[in-house]
């Protein structure tokens, strides 16, 4: 028999699961975004871990891993989102979610090479609409919890030879990060991350006031006239 267990349910995930880890500082204070060479080399070794898995329960546990790492990064959710979601979250392409810590939905269509990642990795393991899809084991359909999440983050991070902090907040900044990396539109990223001031988007993407200056320098906005 499968046991139920709700989503947002604090029976389960513990009164104090998440609570700070340091009087100072909390994980997602601390932790850097991930620079993207450093990152497909985690994929790497993951996909690696997986392909050469000598039991189906190691393979399960790195493709669950691997797609962990794409839908933090592709999505911008928080872990202990990411770790409540259930196939019928994506279903279609369309992403509903609903924040676990702010409550805040968000509604749109993912990429759609993104989706396949996902939907290949549902239809391989038969993932039921309710199931939780990034389950402990397929033995006992728990969710995978965020301990467990940030130990296999870390190994591949140190497996890679990435130097500063990584966790799983990681995979938030990164998102967040990247966009501004390709776009220099910090509203658009403030929005993405439904942050309520730009100022606060600024510390979460470990923007530099070094580097707001450089990408005023290269602006040049030059007519064919003189």
């Amino acid at each position: 028999m499968v046991r139920t267990i709700k989503r947002f349910d604090h029976k389960y995930y513990g009164k104090n699961k998440y609570e700070r880890k340091t009087l100072t500082k909390h994980g997602r204070e601390i932790v850097k975004p991930i620079e993207r060479d450093d990152f497909e080399e985690m994929v790497r070794l993951c996909l690696v871990k997986r392909d050469k898995a000598k039991s189906e329960s190691a393979y399960y546990r790195w493709y669950r891993n691997y797609v962990i790492l794409m839908v933090g990064v592709n999505t911008g959710n928080r872990i202990t989102t990411i770790l409540e979601q259930i196939p019928r979250d994506y279903a279609g392409g369309k992403y509903t979610v609903t924040e676990h810590k702010t409550r805040k939905r968000q509604q749109f269509t993912l990429n759609d090479k993104v989706y396949q990642i996902i939907k290949k990795y549902i239809d391989t393991f038969d993932i039921g609409l309710n199931e939780f899809m990034f389950q402990t084991s397929r033995s006992n359909h728990l969710p995978m919890t965020r301990e467990n999440c940030w130990k296999f983050i870390k190994q591949l991070a140190r497996e890679a030879r990435i130097e500063y902090p990584v966790g799983c907040h990681s995979l938030r900044k990164s998102y967040g990060r990247w966009k501004w990396d390709e776009t220099h539109d910090l509203l658009l990223v403030q929005s993405l991350l439904m942050h309520n001031s730009a100022e606060e988007t600024m510390k979460y993407i470990c923007l530099e006031a070094n580097e707001v200056d450089e990408a005023r320098s290269q602006i040049a906005y030059i007519t064919k006239y003189e």
